[in-house]
């Protein structure tokens, strides 16, 4: 690693905040906490039935999910689940020691497993079916498919979040804006909305629970309540007015913004990845690098824009050299809140150029 002294770098109060953060990070606002104390203690949102909660011809669910359940001696835990005997069912399952996506989708018969859903990492999850063929995603990318033949399964059973009416186990950790479509949905449209939140009705967006403070469903009018034991809002607080200095794998732009990237080379959706990016050179105010494999060949750099004045947003833009996964998260510390982007193997990275990041203007 290159000695980074000249940047004069204040490494103690940003390590310490950066410490404090990298448990409760995630895309949007509050989430839904479940534990500690599970799977002993079971709480959950249950969600009344209605027919529109049963999509049979086409189906997506989508969740930001952080788990730590899924560890020796445990077995499954539901992420949602609408009576799994009879309809569908989505949650983590202990594999050969592994976390792995696990979907019901017309009963009990029906059981699918695949894509590693990595512990205590916020991690996006999706299920889909087109009339033909289930998919399971992580974090965008196919992990799984399926083939298979509708109509999918129905029951009259409530719908829950963090539980189901036939496997009554609650994870440990954190969901967050589910979301459930009658259509199947591609891997562009996933890929181009799971970092953005949605605020208004979209065209086979049967319910969106974003869980931010609420268990009311935005969109559809199936609005939810909390039940048993434990379930909680949490999110991460904010308020801290300066991110610092940067260090030696995290930059800290216009004082407010810390970038940290997670790299990978292993094809295998949801594996872990091979380490964290390394601060290139010296950063400035606004802007910096990011190296993954040698000091000297600079792989990402990432900077923020003032865009107050111009739609009353903090912007994001980033520009790669490089064809491996990745993970860039930018949290703003002031608001409280984080932007996750992935870049996906293959072909070369595209930009990012978000000018609506952050409405973390004064």
């Amino acid at each position: 690693m290159p000695r980074l002294s000249r940047c004069s770098f204040i490494l103690g109060s940003l390590l310490l905040l950066g410490g404090a953060r990298a448990s409760s990070a995630q895309p949007f606002g509050h989430w839904l906490s479940f534990g500690p104390g599970y799977p002993t203690a079971h709480g959950y949102v249950e969600i009344p039935h209605a027919a529109a909660l049963n999509p049979t011809d086409r189906f997506t669910f989508e969740a930001w999910v952080s788990l730590s359940s899924a560890t020796s001696g445990e077995d499954c835990r539901s992420i949602a689940g609408k009576g799994y005997r009879q309809a569908w069912w989505i949650g983590v399952c202990l594999e050969s020691g592994q976390p792995v996506l696990r979907s019901y989708l017309q009963g009990e018969a029906s059981r699918r497993d695949g894509g590693i859903v990595p512990r205590d990492v916020w991690t996006h999850i999706a299920v889909t079916f087109d009339g033909t063929t289930r998919r399971h995603y992580i974090n965008g990318e196919e992990a799984a498919s399926f083939t298979e033949s509708g109509p999918l399964g129905t029951g009259n059973a409530p719908l829950r979040l963090g539980s189901d009416v036939s496997w009554e186990h609650t994870p440990t950790g954190l969901i967050d804006e589910v979301r459930l479509w009658n259509v199947a949905r591609t891997t562009g449209e996933l890929r181009g909305a799971l970092n953005t939140p949605i605020t208004s009705a979209q065209p086979g967006l049967v319910g969106l629970w974003s869980l931010n403070l609420t268990t009311d469903d935005s969109v559809g009018g199936h609005h939810g309540a909390l039940a048993g034991t434990g379930p909680r809002y949490d999110g991460f607080p904010g308020g801290i007015p300066d991110c610092g200095a940067s260090t030696a794998t995290t930059l800290c732009l216009n004082g407010e913004f810390q970038v940290q990237a997670f790299w990978r080379t292993n094809p295998v959706p949801g594996s872990p990845t091979d380490g964290q990016a390394q601060v290139a050179g010296c950063p400035n105010t606004g802007s910096g690098l990011f190296w993954f494999f040698s000091a000297d060949n600079w792989e990402v750099m990432v900077k923020a824009i003032n865009g107050c004045a111009l739609n009353n947003r903090n912007w994001i833009f980033s520009a790669a050299t490089t064809n491996v996964f990745y993970r860039l998260e930018v949290l703003d510390v002031l608001a409280g809140l984080q932007k996750i982007y992935f870049n996906y193997p293959g072909p070369p990275a595209p930009a990012v150029t978000d000018t609506s990041a952050f409405a973390s203007c004064p």
